[in-house]
């Protein structure tokens, strides 16, 4: 596809397979691919074609898309979404008439977090049935900071987002500034955590990342909740709770939990 032109190629899963959690530096692909090209239109159709042909493959489709807004236009898959009782994440543009809504405006973007997986959506429902009100939280793996974001909405006091992608900490701080909430809203890499955080500790923890960080940073997670404050973990399959259960039996207890197409939600006190 490359090397016919193409000004753009994605791969993505040809079967039903996902590939959640690879190792470090392990780049996996799937058994069954689906690869497409996006070309200018005045590339030469059939040359491409023969390109393909020569390295063994022929193409399934071919399809001339006209011109549109690209920016606004995968937005057309996304519509407001409830998450609980009070909270709607709505798409710029959008609009949301229910009686008594929490509503976070925020786009798809290229920071994981939009509320549609179902990692974060357990995470959200949790956040609209807590009680936050003058609450401090900390979101470590804040992403597109949907969580942290929810959490101030729904009337938390102060949010730490923490992430180790500086674009997923400029997408948390933009995504707060949209929703007005950026002066109560604090983002750091994790090796600032400790000089941002003093010896109180949070009243909500959440992390919402992968089974394997959660337990490798169990220790680390746990010294961040105050005495009285709740841990929410998320980001684990089913298959992999009792594993991520063990790395803080010692010093939790499991309070909640919420399961959803596979995966798992956490909640647990000291």
């Amino acid at each position: 596809m490359w090397d016919a032109g193409a000004v753009s190629v994605t791969v993505t899963d040809g079967e039903d397979k996902p590939l959640f959690e690879p190792g470090p530096g392990e780049t996996p692909l799937w058994a069954q691919m689906d690869v497409c090209g996006l070309f200018e239109d005045d590339v030469i159709e059939q040359a491409v074609i023969d390109a393909l042909a020569e390295a063994g493959f022929a193409p399934l489709l071919i399809e001339v898309l006209g011109d549109r807004i690209w920016e606004r236009e995968w937005l057309t898959r996304f519509k407001p979404m409830q998450f609980g009782q009070r909270l709607w994440v709505c798409p710029t543009g959008l609009e949301v008439h229910e009686s008594g809504a929490v509503i976070m405006d925020l786009d798809p973007g290229l920071a994981f977090g939009t509320g549609t997986h179902a990692t974060t959506r357990l995470c959200l429902e949790w956040l609209d049935s807590a009680p936050l009100s003058n609450k401090r939280v900390i979101d470590y793996g804040c992403g597109s900071g949907i969580l942290g974001i929810a959490a101030l909405l729904l009337g938390a006091d102060q949010v730490l987002a923490v992430d180790i992608d500086p674009q997923a900490l400029a997408a948390t701080r933009v995504n707060a500034e949209k929703n007005h909430v950026q002066d109560r809203l604090s983002t750091c890499m994790p090796e600032a955590v400790a000089h941002l955080c003093d010896s109180s500790g949070y009243d909500v923890v959440v992390a919402n990342i992968l089974a394997q960080p959660l337990i490798e940073m169990s220790a680390e997670l746990l010294a961040l909740m105050k005495p009285t404050g709740v841990l929410v973990l998320s980001g684990i399959m089913t298959s992999q709770q009792r594993w991520v259960e063990s790395a803080y039996a010692s010093s939790t207890k499991l309070v909640g939990q919420q399961s959803l197409d596979g995966w798992v939600c956490l909640q647990a006190k000291k």
